[in-house]
């Protein structure tokens, strides 16, 4: 084997393993918790809603939480997009937030959407004790 077909193969290599590490980060889902709960944050105080229907822009599945509730949701990829609604006593739409963030955001595994529509409040994400 001659010093050109060595860099090929190398070469190769290297793209293929470029390729596998993207598609590996692109792909992996992440299984997070998302609860509904009263927060707190330097004396100011911020209710739970009564009612909210959570999903992943990238999903068609969401879930319903009432308030004091928590529930499993799994986001896929870098970045994402959560579709929060907060609904009224009868299930109709009131308000609808759209929050992005980065999975390199996430501290933990439990994300409380209370503090994250209120503008990324500190603690809006933990980890499971």
């Amino acid at each position: 084997m001659g010093k050109k077909q060595i860099l090929v193969n190398l070469v190769i290599i290297g793209v293929m393993t470029a390729i596998a590490f993207f598609c590996y980060s692109q792909g992996k889902a992440t299984i997070v918790y998302v609860e509904n709960i009263t927060f707190e944050s330097e004396g100011a105080f911020y209710p739970a809603f009564e009612a909210v229907n959570v999903s992943n822009s990238r999903s068609s599945s969401s879930i319903f939480l009432m308030e004091g509730d928590r529930d499993v949701l799994t986001i896929v990829g870098k970045s994402h997009e959560l579709v929060i609604e907060d609904l009224d006593e009868n299930d109709n739409v009131i308000q609808t937030y759209r929050i992005k963030f980065l999975s390199s955001e996430l501290e933990g595994e439990v994300i409380n959407i209370v503090p994250l529509v209120h503008g990324k409040l500190q603690g809006w994400n933990y980890k499971l004790d």
